[in-house]
């Protein structure tokens, strides 16, 4: 598959024609890239010079995803098989929306389709057993429901065709090692990690950094993107303090303050305020 999508690449040509083939590739597989509820609020309409840009349908949700946008770029990247998105942008609007897979279609092709198998008789008359004394009748269908497809999966960890979660117990769909919301948590986790000492070392590199936390040399570049983004920011639109300032300009030069000649922290702050 991938050298097909070589071919086709090659045969596209432009970079402007890739970046649209690139860009038709996220959409018809979005939800599964970020989740089926940020694709309903979200979603790719432009990418330019590496840069995606997402529409979202309100302001409140564009606050969310910014906090998110380290780990949307490694999503995207990981479903794109390289580094291929190195920032991304948000503006507002409900564009996206249109002509977009209906909820109920994206929630089918996001479910897993490793058919689960049957129950016999014998279970199933088990079970009813079971939730007899469950007066509701709704309600103890709707649990027997649950109960046979915990049964089926349970049938097919046993024969080894499924695996499960190794931090929450929970089923692993295709080749995952790890649940989804197990990875979300261990890479919010991480970002919090590296957002921090960051903050507490702005000069520091990946080798170093490394030895203090455990991380992934692109995930150390992303989430560092992102901070210098955040106060180059500030400071290009004159709303950092005196603090994000100083910690702006040790991102810059990437070494310590006592390092840097006065000369140099004057030369770097007005780079910054030009926004270049």
């Amino acid at each position: 598959m991938e050298n097909v999508e070589k071919v086709v690449l090659k045969m596209i040509g432009s970079k402007t024609n890739q970046n649209q083939y690139n860009l038709f590739k996220m959409k018809s597989c979005w939800a599964d890239i970020i989740g089926v509820n940020n694709a309903r609020h979200c979603g790719p309409v432009k990418l330019e010079r590496r840069i995606l840009t997402l529409q979202v349908d309100s302001s409140v949700w564009s606050n969310h995803f910014v906090y998110y946008k380290s780990q949307f770029i490694r999503q995207i990247n990981i479903f794109m098989g390289s580094d291929y998105i190195k920032d991304i942008k948000f503006t507002l609007g409900k564009s996206f929306k249109k002509g977009y897979i209906s909820s109920k279609i994206i929630k089918k092709v996001t479910e897993d389709k490793l058919i689960v198998p049957s129950l016999t008789t014998e279970e199933k008359n088990g079970l009813k057993l079971k939730f007899s004394h469950i007066k509701n009748e709704k309600l103890r269908e709707a649990i027997i429901r649950v109960e046979e497809k915990r049964i089926g999966l349970e049938k097919l960890y046993d024969e080894g065709k499924i695996k499960k979660c190794p931090v929450c117990g929970e089923y692993l769909k295709n080749d995952e090692t790890i649940c989804y919301i197990c990875e979300r948590k261990r890479l919010q986790e991480l970002e919090y990690k590296i957002w921090n000492q960051i903050h507490k070392e702005p000069w520091i590199k990946w080798n170093d950094l490394n030895k203090i936390i455990k991380c992934d040399e692109r995930e150390f570049n992303i989430i560092k993107n992102d901070i210098n983004l955040y106060y180059f920011e500030k400071i290009r639109l004159k709303t950092a303090d005196e603090q994000e300032i100083k910690l702006g300009i040790q991102l810059k030069a990437e070494k310590p303050l006592a390092l840097i000649k006065e000369k140099e922290y004057e030369n770097i702050l007005k780079f910054l305020q030009k926004g270049k």
